[in-house]
This record gives C-alpha cells, sequence and structure tokens, in this order.
C-alpha cells in the first residue's frame, strides 16, 4: 500500500542523520523537505564507521557502489602503548561471515558530500534557524528566523546533540507538565579530544596508505588518560584524535536548561514553546563556532608528543600535516532521552540518543532510526493525529532498546580504553585477549541477528565481490 498522497515530512536539519532520511523517504516516494540552519553547508569532522548491519540498508539505496569507493573495509584495532608495544588487537573481519558484510570506515566529509550530492536541490533550503512550532488538526507550521514558514505533516527533528526541535517540543511538554525529570537533566560530558584529517601524504613514506583494508591503531599514555587514534583512509589522508577524560567538563554544566552544556553554545537558553518564537540552537549536530579552535588543540597534542608512531617517524609529523580547518576541538557528549515524540513531531539520531561515538555508533543508530521511521511513515493508514502518534509510539518501542544498547557498549569502550592504573591495565590484557561479546557488538553492529531493510525496496543484493 502507497503512503498516503498528501503525507509531507520536513526534516530539521542537514547532518547525516537528515540527508539519510531524506534519500530514505525520496525511494519510499514521500514528499520531503530539508530545513538546514547554516547558510553554507561545511562537513565537519573527520573519519566515520559505519556498522555492518546498516550496509543492507545502504545497498537498497543504491549507494553502496560509491560508499565502497570512498571507503576502506576495517580489518581491525591494535592496541598499543605509547612506547609501540603491542598489547592485543581485535580482529573484526569476523562479523563477515555472521553478516556478509564488513564494517566501512571513510572520511565523514566525504560520506556527506556524497549523501548531499543524492538530494534535489529544490528539497533543501539553507539558512532556515528553526524557532517555532504550531500544530494544526492536519499538520505542523514551522517558523523559522526569517519569518519564513513551511507546512508538513510531520516534523523531523534531525538537528543533533543541541537540537532545536527537541527544545521546543520539551518546552510544550514541561509547561503542561508532561515531560519527565530525567529529560530535563543536561547532556553529560566528561572527555574531550581533537580530532584531525591529515592532506593527502606520500605512500612511500607511509607504504600504510596502500593497504586495501584499515587497521586502527590506538595508542595508549602511560599513567595518564589521553590516547591517540590513528587510522588510514581513502585519498591518501591519515585520520587521528586524541584525547581522554576531564573532569572538569562537568562543572560547567547548568540544570536549568534542557540543552545546555559545557561549551558556549547558542543552545543555552531562550528557547521557544511550541507555539510561539524565539531562538534557536544549531542543526545537523554542529558545534557551535566558539568551540572550533584549531590553535587551542596544541595543548592536547603536547601529550602525545613522545608517542612512538606505528607507522615510523613522531606523531606529530601526522598531526602538522593536518589543515587548520580539518582540526577539531570536541566535547564526547552522551544521553539517552525518554521522550522521543510529541504530537506530530518526532526526534531521530543524535537528539534523542547522543553516544559517545566509538566506531560511528550515532551515524549507525541515526541510520537505523530513520529506517524504522521511513518504513512507518510507508505504511501510514492517513495523516490523521491518531494515526501518526501510533506509529511513532512504535518506532520510539523498536528504537529505543537497540540505541540503549548501543549507548552502554560505547561507554563501556570508552572506560576499558581510557581507564589508568594496574586493575585497568589488567582488563585491558583479558578483554583484548578474550574479545567479550558485548565489544564485538559494539564495533561489528547491536544486534548480529537481524538485519533491518526498507520494507518498500527490493532485497538487497549480495553480488558486490570487492568485500575481502
Amino acid at each position: 500500500m502507497p503512503p498516503p498522497s498528501d503525507l509531507r515530512v520536513l526534516i530539521v536539519g542537514a547532518g547525516l542523520a537528515g540527508l539519510i532520511m531524506g534519500i530514505m523517504l525520496g525511494k519510499a516516494g514521500i514528499d520531503y523537505h530539508i530545513l538546514e540552519q547554516a547558510s553554507r553547508l561545511r562537513p565537519l569532522g573527520t573519519s566515520i564507521t559505519l556498522h555492518p548491519v546498516v550496509i543492507d540498508l545502504v545497498d537498497q539505496l543504491g549507494l553502496l557502489e560509491e560508499m565502497f569507493a570512498l571507503s576502506r573495509p576495517l580489518r581491525g584495532i591494535t592496541v598499543l602503548t605509547s612506547k609501540g608495544r603491542r598489547m592485543g588487537r581485535i580482529d573484526t573481519r569476523s562479523s563477515k561471515q555472521k553478516l556478509g558484510r564488513q564494517a566501512l570506515v571513510m572520511s565523514r566529509p566525504d560520506l556527506h558530500e556524497l549523501l548531499l550530492s543524492k538530494i534535489p536541490a529544490h528539497r533543501l533550503t539553507t539558512g532556515m534557524r528553526v524557532i517555532g512550532m504550531a500544530e494544526t488538526q492536519s499538520g505542523v507550521m514551522v517558523t523559522c528566523a526569517d519569518e519564513s514558514t513551511f507546512f508538513g505533516s510531520v516534523v523531523v527533528g534531525a538537528d543533533g546533540a543541541y537540537s532545536a526541535t527537541r527544545h521546543i517540543m520539551y518546552s510544550s511538554l514541561k509547561k503542561q507538565g508532561r515531560l519527565p525529570e530525567s529529560d530535563l537533566n543536561p547532556l553529560f560530558a566528561d572527555k574531550q579530544c581533537v580530532v584531525g584529517m591529515t592532506c593527502p601524504l606520500d605512500p612511500q613514506k607511509y607504504p600504510v596508505l596502500l593497504n586495501n583494508s584499515c587497521e586502527v591503531k590506538v595508542l595508549l599514555g602511560k599513567d595518564q588518560h589521553t590516547s591517540m587514534w590513528i587510522l588510514p583512509l581513502r585519498g591518501n589522508r591519515i585520520a587521528w584524535c586524541v584525547g581522554g577524560p576531564d573532569p572538569r567538563l562537568q562543572l560547567n554544566y547548568s540544570p536549568s536548561s534542557p540543552v545546555s552544556s559545557g561549551r558556549s553554545s547558542p543552545a543555552s537558553s531562550g528557547r521557544p514553546s511550541i507555539s510561539s518564537s524565539g531562538s534557536s540552537g544549531s542543526h545537523g549536530g554542529r558545534h557551535s563556532t566558539s568551540d572550533w579552535y584549531p590553535e587551542t588543540a596544541i595543548e592536547i597534542c603536547e601529550d602525545v608528543r613522545n608517542f612512538k608512531c606505528p607507522y615510523g617517524g613522531s606523531v606529530m609529523d601526522i598531526i602538522e600535516a593536518t589543515p587548520k580547518g580539518l582540526v577539531s576541538k570536541v566535547l564526547l557528549e552522551e544521553k539517552m532521552y525518554h521522550t522521543w515524540h510529541h504530537g506530530r513531531v518526532v526526534l531521530v539520531g543524535d537528539a534523542c540518543h547522543k553516544i559517545v561515538p566509538f566506531f560511528g555508533q550515532g551515524a549507525s543508530q541515526a541510520i537505523l532510526d530513520a529506517a524504522c521511521l521511513v518504513n512507518m511513515l510507508h505504511g501510514l493508514p492517513s495523516i490523521s493525529a491518531e494515526d501518526i502518534t501510533a506509529i511513532f509510539e512504535k518506532y520510539f518501542a523498536q528504537r529505543s532498546g537497540p540505541a540503549k544498547v548501543a549507548s552502554d557498549s560505547s561507554r563501556e569502550f570508552a572506560d576499558l580504553i581510557y581507564d589508568q592504573g594496574f586493575k585497568a591495565d589488567m582488563a585491558r590484557s583479558i578483554v583484548l585477549r578474550f574479545t567479550p561479546t558485548w565489544l564485538l557488538r559494539m564495533i561489528i553492529g547491536t544486534s548480529t541477528g537481524s538485519r533491518p531493510v526498507l520494507d518498500f525496496l527490493p532485497r538487497p543484493s549480495s553480488s558486490l565481490k570487492s568485500w575481502q
């Protein structure tokens, strides 16, 4: 049964979650429009991993060949001391036997550009800062800061951890006394990192760039919480991440706002209720401009100056080969929200479950959210408020559990890497020698028993012969 002809979806945010949602809706024959706060899209970030469990969805969308050309299959994760002594290795290729696919590692900006290229120009409007939403009997009127308005049957908040959509929705629920206390608590962050991606390097100097697969190297500092992650990407580039816990981050949070943070963010206060207007937060998971200080990265990177580079030379050679525009200082926030929808408004991705970003859990979970929601929208009997509420409740029931598993697994892996001391060293040694089920589940996907698909498209093929 085709979706209702009068169904129109407004997506707030043109990050990875919003773009993949738009592509899926287009394949489903559902009218949609994406509203993005930024006037010019500038993809941020370095590397990203897509789990095997989402690869079939990518295949159904006809993106697998192009995505494979941008990426390398993840072969394993090797953990080393700062002096280069091997502590252990996790072989991720076992996922191929279980799922018939392997995880893919690629440049995040490359992935964003690929997804953006699949969105028709008339379906995306930039420079649209959402400041208000008013529900009517047949839909939702969205108001932007420039006083322009957009009307849709439903609104999907894909606008990241500091979601304006979520805040507008929560403001209304709070006034009605219907918002759980846990949802009023701020995001939690006790870690920060600096990430970067080098310019193209000489493969003669770094032969690892010639490999067809990707092996992640994790370097652990002795008697300090700082670690460094290094991984080769397509295009002769190397992605890296330096960081660790910083307990001082927790002291900067204010409980007065559901989206307050330890950084200077436009999402800190003054958000409107669902029927009025005011200031709005960042979209698409982007950080406020005050977060991106390439110069301030130096003090964090100094902690790894004496780390031995697994590719030869110094790790500082890799850091210094990174253009300033590709260096970012970020917080690693996390929070599972209890309320994912209200009326005709629903959240996906980081807007409803912000996961510590280890091995692409956030992106993969956002793709799974989008697929689940689009399947339900495709089977929607009508655009009545009752039918929409029913599918939103079903969406939450299906996706909240797996998202919680992903969040918990990522947190456990982060603690495994960053904890210090004799007991922590022993735990790492045991875990890396006898990889537990939860760790493999986290790396290869939260579910190896199910392979989610888009119900309205032909089943994915298994014809791609390049997977090795």
